[in-house]
């Protein structure tokens, strides 16, 4: 299948390539990182950005789709897709609960996301996305540790009416997405663009628990935003946006591992000690207590699974709106943004992944409050580029509550005489408030040299209320867990950055800086019996170094790089510690895990050679080390043996990562043009053996390198406004896994990868 797969696929390029007529180029990329308009090769800052056409190419129709292709860049999602969070260079928080905040801040339309939830957003009708790599302390702030992410929806304009819709069709599974957007200019001075998305079915997995085909996984979103723009003058303009959105989604299940030995003992099985899966010889908790279905009934891709296809389902629902206001005040622009969002966060999750109901979880707090709710405000005066000094000065407030009841039931637990516990349950309330000063400043001190700098303030307070219960076999509660008026406040409150910026030609551009970014202190927020665990943890604070080069050596080359060094302090993640409610003996917490070194590198090159015109290739490829350097901390590997972190490498931190796309352009007879992009990405293991305590931790934990090719063609008439595409994701059926994790009760599961898909689209612009 995969040589059939790999014949069609360079046939259907070659079939574009000869004889090309049309003119491939490198196009001008304007972004706005440093909070201006700015061509891509003129920002001092590493930078991968998409527009809609280069999203459609790599069949991306949500955030977290993006990660698969830009090196250097991870995603850690302990739910399948239920809060994705993004580690960029290594740098990330590998948590699952929603009080937490991300090291790579998401900012949606210059709206700042608090909490990993909000991560799983829908990609439409989107101007550009930018990821900014390193730490943004001094424009962006707190939780910049590893980055920034930047979403731009197309705004409305005053031009002319247009607008598009697609409509899409997954042959495989029956997935269909359709989108649509409309704008319409009310009068010279006004106008409106609406947009939508709408994504349904699509399911891929079937359980073995029940006898029919379940088609787990369908999708089912829908998303609305509008937007009302009003420039009464050349010196002011207001835009208002509006979002509402749901999403009752089936999230992924996950692939039962096997841990104890084919003898039905409660011994861990001979491989796994040896730091290898074996479902030949290694069985699930479930199959001790009688269960037959056995880890080896799966198949590898996880499309068939043990786990009960009830479980594993979303069901949010937000509201969000965002009032910008851009005001010429002659010697510099004034920018106010101000920003709302409700967001009712739902999540019910199978932790085991077994047929047996061991530890089923439900986060949130369905019909009732809302569970996260945020408002900020954002005020920056940004001088024109009219002289040797630009400028930038600004102020922000905000502020955050994040209220969760979650629950789940372990009364399997109790039914193998583990634990009298049927039931844990955890509730707390959440709130942030927060306040920062920043500036920054660039001076030309010659024509090709620039220092530039950039200094934040902020400060931020953080408090909790928590509660964490059990519920005994006889229907006793028994309170666990408890602190009320918990605070923490940042100790580390400056952030910025300093740099010198040698523009050697107008096509080269050298730059050096070290750059500050912290993340945020907090509290984990899971359930625990121990209130040593509950204690604040500190700030993060990330420190780094880096050079790097910009530059077009022709008109067809394009080769930027980057070397850095991350001085991290007080770094945050896992820590597994003693529990007498966990059947286990432990249960995993977040707190400070120690001091850790990142070193790395990073290229790419876009090439559109004059000799192959319409023909482009661009590789992108990045090397990290990653390290815990310095840490007191003992954690407990999965037999309960105590180990140090010190000198172990931080997960979710391959050691190589590398992405190709090959693009062809072609016009055709009849006013058509053809196209095909291919797209393959690659990325080393993301939790290495050197990742790990033990060898046990690998053979349960362990997470391989990956490779995924898509492939999109397609035939368009610009100016009839039609185009229609084939897109193949991940066409050569290859099996991975996004994540393995367990429970804390003795149960161990991968969440895999989607197999191949193939869909049909149509779109047509008006």
């Amino acid at each position: 299948m995969k040589k059939i797969t790999k014949s069609l696929t360079v046939a259907a390029i070659s079939g574009l390539m000869l004889p090309p007529l049309a003119q491939a180029e490198i196009d001008e990329i304007i972004v706005t990182a440093n909070k201006r308009e700015q061509n891509i090769q003129d920002v001092p800052i590493a930078i991968s950005a998409f527009d809609e056409s280069a999203l459609d190419e790599m069949g991306a129709s949500s955030l977290e789709n993006v990660t698969n292709f830009v090196p250097g860049v991870a995603l850690f999602d302990d739910r399948g897709a239920g809060q994705p969070t993004w580690i960029i260079r290594g740098v990330g928080l590998a948590d699952f609960n929603s009080n937490n905040t991300p090291t790579a801040a998401i900012y949606y339309d210059e709206a700042y996301m608090t909490s990993n939830a909000l991560g799983g957003i829908g990609l439409y009708d989107v101007e550009r996305i930018e990821i900014l790599k390193g730490p943004q302390g001094g424009l962006y702030g707190r939780n910049t540790t590893g980055g920034a992410i930047r979403i731009a929806s197309n705004r409305p304009n005053l031009e002319e009416v247009e607008g598009s819709i697609s409509a899409g069709y997954e042959a495989r599974y029956g997935g269909t997405l359709v989108e649509g957007a409309y704008n319409a200019p009310l009068s010279e001075e006004m106008a409106i663009r609406v947009a939508m998305q709408r994504s349904d079915g699509g399911g891929w997995q079937d359980s073995l628990v029940t006898a029919e085909d379940d088609n787990h996984g369908d999708r089912d979103s829908l998303a609305f935003r509008g937007q009302l723009f009003y420039a009464p003058s050349d010196e002011l303009e207001v835009l208002f946006k509006a979002d509402i959105g749901r999403d009752r989604s089936e999230t992924v299940l996950g692939r039962a591992n096997g841990f104890y030995s084919s003898d039905y003992s409660f011994n861990p099985c001979a491989a796994i000690m040896a730091g290898r899966r074996d479902e030949t010889s290694c069985i699930g908790l479930h199959n001790l207590v009688g269960d037959p279905r056995l880890p080896s009934d799966q198949t590898a891709n996880g499309s068939v699974v043990l786990a009960n296809s009830e479980n594993n389902r979303l069901d949010n629902e937000w509201t969000g709106y965002t009032l910008r206001l851009d005001r010429d005040l002659g010697f510099a622009n004034l920018v106010s943004i101000s920003s709302y969002l409700d967001f009712d966060y739902v999540q019910y999750f199978d932790y085991d992944g077994t047929p047996l109901d061991f530890v089923q979880s439900e986060d949130g707090i369905p019909d009732s409050e809302t569970n996260i709710e945020q408002w900020s405000q954002e005020l920056r005066l940004i001088s024109f580029n009219d002289g040797p000094v630009t400028w930038l000065a600004g102020a922000s407030f905000a502020s955050d509550t994040n209220s969760t009841r979650g629950s789940a039931s372990v009364k399997g637990l109790a039914d193998i005489g583990f634990t009298p516990i049927t039931a844990i349950e955890t509730i707390y309330e959440q709130k942030t408030d927060t306040w920062a000063v920043y500036g920054q400043v660039g001076y030309d001190v010659t024509d090709t040299v620039n220092i530039n700098g950039s200094v934040r303030y902020t400060d931020e307070d953080r408090e909790i209320d928590y509660v964490s219960k059990i519920a005994l076999a006889d229907g006793v509660l028994f309170p666990l867990g408890d602190i009320q008026g918990f605070t923490t406040s940042l100790e580390s409150n400056w952030s910025g950055h300093l740099g010198m910026d040698w523009r050697l030609n107008d096509d080269t551009l050298l730059y050096a800086k070290f750059s500050r970014g912290f993340k945020s202190g907090g509290f984990f927020a899971g359930f625990t019996d121990n209130n040593d665990t509950l204690t604040p943890y500190k700030e993060e604070v990330n420190d780094a170094y880096e050079i790097g080069l910009k530059s077009n050596p022709s008109d067809n080359l394009q080769i930027n790089a980057a070397l850095f060094f991350y001085d991290y302090q007080d770094a945050q993640g896992k820590i597994s510690t003693p529990s007498a409610a966990s059947p286990s003996g432990y249960l995993t917490a977040l707190g400070t895990l120690g001091d850790a070194e990142h070193t790395g590198f990073e290229l790419d090159a876009l090439w559109a050679p004059s000799e192959l015109p319409g023909f482009s290739v661009q590789l992108a490829g990045s090397w990290l080390e990653a390290e815990i350097s310095d840490s007191d901390e003992i954690s407990f590997d999965q037999l309960g043996m105590p180990y140090s972190l010190e000198g172990i490498d931080r997960d979710f931190s391959p050691k190589s990562s590398y992405s190709i796309v090959l693009r062809q352009d072609k016009e055709l007879s009849g006013g058509l043009l053809g196209s095909a992009a291919l797209v393959y990405a690659w990325r080393d293991d993301l939790a290495a053996r050197s990742t790990q305590l033990s060898d046990t931790d690998y053979g349960l934990l362990g997470q391989e390198g990956y490779g995924i090719l898509n492939l999109r063609i397609a035939v368009s008439n610009e100016s009839a406004g039609w185009e229609l595409s084939v897109v193949g994701e991940n066409i050569t059926d290859e099996v991975y896994t996004i994540r393995a994790t367990g429970d804390d009760t003795g149960s161990y599961m991968d969440m895999m990868g989607m197999p191949a898909t193939w869909t049909l689209n149509a779109q047509f612009n008006f």
